[in-house]
């Protein structure tokens, strides 16, 4: 495929899926575990180096405009050059204290660069698009590659079929490699019946080979043929994969760091992402529940989560308000310090009612999967004598949570 070629189909979402990536140097492209380069930018070896603002303002340049690869790498030679990132140099390794002689910039380098973020750039923007269009094109067709030496592994998937939503697309969305050219087709339901695909198949079975990840001892297995750290779909990750490996890392931390952690993600782009609407069936660990009403309820975590599904759900009821992403954050401060918690009529919610940035609101948090989990369902903004009357209502018959 033309480098160009790549972004004739859907470049919005191409650029921002990159442009909402946060910085993360590292010095070994192991480092970064591959669900957390869904929304990381990094390059290996930039510890140390004040490059990777300027690296992402050229790569963005690059995808919005079309940049070809020769052009990317003048921009950027002597920025890299005047920075000390380039040719070869003896470099310590922050895990291990070693001196290692490390490859910094080289045209080489910058082409592997180059090609890696356009790549999954383009990926995932097509997965948005692929998500979009799954109501009148609900299934995918794996076709054959464009490069001129075609991988033997990947000729033996040309022609898979299977539904958008199976999870065979969680590791065989290309690319799937260094260089790979291969590409999915998004087809009908008669061209899939057509092509051989029936109601009752079963899942799609790829062989897998263990991986050991050099950098931090762990094992993983990989499908065969697909080159390690490229057996995922960057647009599924940038949604529901994100959010689950996210919010497992906070359920993990001490109570004080989970605070701020959340926080961080409430103000990164990733809420912005939602609201906007680019992020579909994704949900966020956004905010900490009170001590009292966890303790009330019995419940296993205090972290509460809000999905996609939800903030369209309250933007369109509450369409006339015109709600913006710092509505959402200054509706989510309320769950950790509230006025007033109040249990709901059913007693598997509980309505929080607090001032924050200036602004009454009332948000309804549901508890699911016996305790372990709790969802936003809805925010309302109040004016102060209305939040105070639902307060001195539910004070009068004794639901507050103390």
């Amino acid at each position: 495929m033309d480098a160009f070629d790549i972004f004739k189909t859907a470049p919005r979402e191409v650029t921002r899926y990159f442009d909402a990536k946060e910085n993360r140097p590292t010095f070994d492209w192991r480092d970064i575990a591959p669900e957390e380069h869904a929304y990381s930018w990094t390059i290996a070896k930039s510890a140390g180096y004040d490059i990777l603002d300027d690296m992402k303002a050229a790569m963005s340049d690059a995808i919005a405009n079309r940049t070809p690869l020769d052009e990317f790498q003048r921009n950027v030679t002597g920025t890299l050059q005047a920075k000390g990132w380039w040719g070869k140099k003896l470099d310590a390794d922050p895990d291990t204290g070693e001196l290692k002689v490390v490859q910094l910039g080289s045209p080489r380098r910058l082409r592997t660069i180059y090609w890696a973020n356009t790549r999954t750039a383009h990926a995932a923007g097509e997965w948005e698009r692929t998500e979009r269009n799954e109501a009148f094109l609900p299934f995918l067709l794996y076709v054959r590659s464009t490069a001129e030496n075609k991988r033997l592994e990947h000729l033996d998937w040309v022609g898979i079929v299977a539904p958008v939503g199976d999870p065979i697309w969680d590791k065989l969305y290309p690319p799937n490699g260094w260089g790979c050219q291969c590409r999915v087709r998004q087809i009908s339901r008669r061209e899939a019946i057509a092509l051989g695909w029936k109601d009752d198949a079963g899942p799609v079975y790829l062989p897998e080979r263990a991986w050991k990840n050099k950098r931090t001892g762990e094992t993983r297995t990989v499908p065969i043929g697909i080159d390690p750290g490229w057996d995922t779909n960057p647009g599924k990750l940038r949604s529901q994969n994100v959010s689950r490996f996210l919010h497992d890392k906070i359920e993990a931390m001490p109570a004080a760091r989970q605070a701020i952690a959340m926080e961080d993600i409430v103000q990164s782009p990733v809420l912005r992402a939602m609201v906007d609407g680019r992020m579909p069936k994704a949900w966020m660990p956004v905010a900490q529940l009170p001590q009292s009403v966890v303790d009330a309820f019995a419940a296993k975590t205090a972290v509460a989560r809000l999905s996609s599904d939800s903030i369209h759900h309250i933007l369109e009821e509450h369409a006339e308000r015109k709600l913006g992403v710092d509505d959402f954050r200054s509706a989510l401060a309320v769950i950790t310090s509230p006025v007033a918690a109040i249990r709901s009529k059913t007693g598997h919610a509980i309505n929080l009612i607090g001032n924050a940035n200036g602004s009454w609101w009332r948000l309804i948090v549901k508890s699911a999967a016996q305790g372990k989990e709790w969802w936003i369902q809805s925010l309302h903004r109040k004016s102060e004598g209305e939040a105070l009357k639902v307060v001195e209502r539910a004070r009068r018959a004794e639901t507050i949570v103390e």
